[in-house]
């Protein structure tokens, strides 16, 4: 028998969706694994996985509900997405409309111009886009981002644009040979999803293409193409491994893992293998304790939950400088569930049901595109009006950011020259973000002494040659870029001084010796001097002067947060007890320069000493302008601050004939 005649026959036999409390149960799984891993509650290190089960369940009943009405004869494009905005746009506008008041109320302005952009890549459904080219799911800027977690909503929607109009066409011009076209779909999405975890992580994580084979294993199912379990005993057995990958996924991946690629089969397995064992007349363990009436009312609320709880563990977090305590995090988990339960009630199950409020389809479209409009408009005005910065006495926060020239060749963009572009250039500022944010001291000290030179800063590199930290992919190699970077200057002899510039002690994430094919974790070691060594006496073999500027103290929290909690609750924190003072900052930065080759011949310059007053208290304010912008960087005022301690070398730049 044909797979396809047989999946017709199954059709037929299950051409009414019957009702799976177990299903609904599934989801109570995941979105308390979500909610668990992201209130950092002990034992759930992997609960980010509860999305990869969401998806799961997501293809599984989306899928059958498709197939039901193109076998009936009565799928319309338009009465399926009409099915999606009751279900979707209901309590996810709610969630946006209440994240906008509070991120107004509190958010500093530059946390607030980004978050007006998420607003209408959220409205749109391609937060998932917008969030990969910003940073990873895990980086440590995710927690100011409240609208973070509708990647996945985005990725489900992107998929449904396509998913129902393939069904159709499989139905009309490939006798319905599902099953070939769908596996087919999905084993190329996960082939893309394994490659693409090694060479490109971020975009893996979010992407549509790298996801679609999580849907798919769902979509499967829905085909009936495998047997159904004949005996309690094999669903027992199902049922329990699923559970048992769920779990382990949940218990044992942490942040760290590679993921999603291979990584991400055996929560996926582990739900498909749930849902296989729930189907037919049989019962399994599993699906009676999914099917207890505490766990099916969760799952009902699941996607409130879900999206409630994550803007306000970010506006938590937000005024609180630490960790979340228990009594804490059980407050969150209170109101979230709360809020998710009037929501269920009063806004989404209105939306839906035989007598839904906006019973016409056409009239719900509008209503529709306009609520769309409107919070489109909202975004772009936070965006465009940069946060709202009149708010605050002191939080205009301009930046001009040099952290995208890619150096492969000679053709170097006029912006990363500073000064006189008729002067033949004497100096090049090298290095990473760190050299960036000190591009306004550059820019005007070459003015004032009548100097050019360029900057090559790129986030993440510092200036070592031959060393990548374990950040590197095939897309953005920073030991390759570092080495472009001393090519330029050993191909223009006219360059007489080479400053270095780095977050030196900001990288406790570990390096990478190319040459020594050698990686260990820590920034201060061996590997480190290694690489700033290289870099130290290929520039000396070149007879270029050398300066390294040794980095601006690291505030505790961001700089702009703390100023705005502090404006708005005056007396809620003390903005010093944040705050480094001068022998904590020596002493670190000192462990980083021991043992470097000429040391007799580097000249040394300390932007940070700008930074101290007399008491050896750092300064985040001077001349009613923030200095920083955000805990490790320098504003453009900030910059423009500590310029002076470059005032010495530019002059004997200026002086040699």
């Amino acid at each position: 028998m044909r797979l396809n005649h047989y999946a017709c026959e199954c059709f037929k036999k299950f051409m009414i969706i019957k009702y799976r409390a177990d299903i609904d149960g599934l989801r109570a799984i995941a979105v308390l694994a979500v909610m668990c891993f992201h209130t950092g509650i002990p034992g759930f290190p992997g609960g980010f996985v509860g999305v990869d089960v969401f998806f799961v369940i997501s293809g599984y009943l989306i899928t059958s509900i498709i197939l039901k009405d193109i076998h009936l004869g009565q799928f319309s494009i338009a009465r399926f997405y009409e099915r999606r905005i009751r279900r979707i746009f209901p309590a996810l506008f709610p969630v946006i409309a209440f994240s906008s008041v509070v991120a107004t109320l509190l958010f500093d302005p530059v946390l607030l111009k980004a978050f007006g952009a998420t607003i209408y890549f959220t409205t749109f459904f391609i937060s998932n886009i917008h969030f990969c080219n910003e940073s990873g799911y895990f980086d440590t800027a995710s927690i100011t981002k409240p609208f973070l977690h509708t990647w996945s909503l985005a990725v489900e929607e992107q998929f449904y644009i396509f998913f129902p109009i393939l069904l159709i066409a499989i139905n009309r011009f490939s006798k319905n040979r599902y099953l070939l076209w769908i596996l087919g779909i999905g084993l190329i999405s996960l082939l893309a999803s394994i490659y693409g975890v090694y060479n490109n992580q971020v975009a893996t994580f979010y992407l549509v293409p790298t996801r679609v084979w999580e849907l798919i294993f769902g979509s499967l199912l829905s085909l009936e193409v495998i047997p159904e379990l004949k005996s309690n005993s094999y669903r027992n057995i199902i049922s329990v491994i699923g559970l048992g990958l769920i779990v382990f996924s949940v218990g044992f991946y942490s942040e760290s893992t590679l993921f999603p690629g291979i990584s991400a089969i055996p929560p996926v397995l582990g739900s498909s293998l749930i849902i296989y064992s729930g189907i037919g007349p049989g019962t399994s363990i599993v699906k009676k304790f999914l099917s207890l009436k505490p766990i099916v009312n969760i799952g009902l609320i699941s996607y409130s939950l879900y999206l409630w709880h994550w803007p306000l563990i970010v506006f938590a977090k937000y005024l609180i400088f630490r960790a979340f305590t228990p009594l804490e995090i059980t407050g969150i988990i209170f109101v979230t569930f709360l809020i998710s339960i009037l929501s269920q009630r009063f806004i989404e199950r209105p939306f839906r049901g035989t007598k839904p409020i906006i019973p016409n389809r056409n009239k719900l479209f509008v209503l529709s595109a306009l609520v769309m409009v409107i919070f489109f408009i909202i975004g772009r005005v936070i965006y465009k009006q940069d946060g709202f910065g009149e708010r605050f006495e002191l939080l205009k926060i301009t930046n001009k950011s040099y952290n995208d020239c890619d150096i492969n060749n000679e053709n170097i963009p006029p912006t990363f020259m500073f000064g006189n572009k008729r002067t033949i250039p004497s100096f090049v500022i090298w290095g990473d973000s760190h050299a960036g944010a000190l591009a306004p001291a550059f820019k005007k000290q070459s003015i004032k002494n009548k100097v050019s030179g360029f900057i090559f800063s790129r986030g993440g590199t510092p200036p070592l040659l031959g060393i990548g930290c374990n950040l590197d992919s095939p897309s953005f190699k920073r030991a390759e870029w570092n080495l472009n970077v001393f090519r330029f200057i050993q191909n223009h002899p006219n360059i007489k001084v080479v400053f270095l510039a780095a977050s030196w002690v900001g990288y406790g994430k570990g390096f990478y010796d190319k040459y020594e094919k050698t990686y260990i974790e820590n920034y201060n070691n061996n590997i480190y001097r290694k690489g700033l060594n290289r870099t130290i006496r290929a520039l000396h073999e070149m007879g270029k002067k050398i300066v390294i500027i040794v980095d601006v103290p690291r505030i505790k929290y961001n700089v702009p947060r703390l100023y705005t909690i502090n404006y708005l609750f005056p007396s809620y924190i003390n903005i010093n007890q944040f705050l480094p003072i001068k022998s904590e900052h020596n002493q670190f930065q000192q462990a980083v320069f021991n043992g470097l080759a000429y040391p007799s011949e580097i000249e040394f310059i300390y932007p940070g000493n700008k930074l101290f007053d007399n008491d050896g208290q750092c300064k985040i304010i001077a001349n009613k302008e923030l200095l920083y912008s955000d805990n490790n960087h320098l504003s453009t005022a900030g910059s423009l601050y500590v310029s002076p301690v470059f005032d010495e070398v530019f002059k004997k730049m200026a002086n040699v004939k």
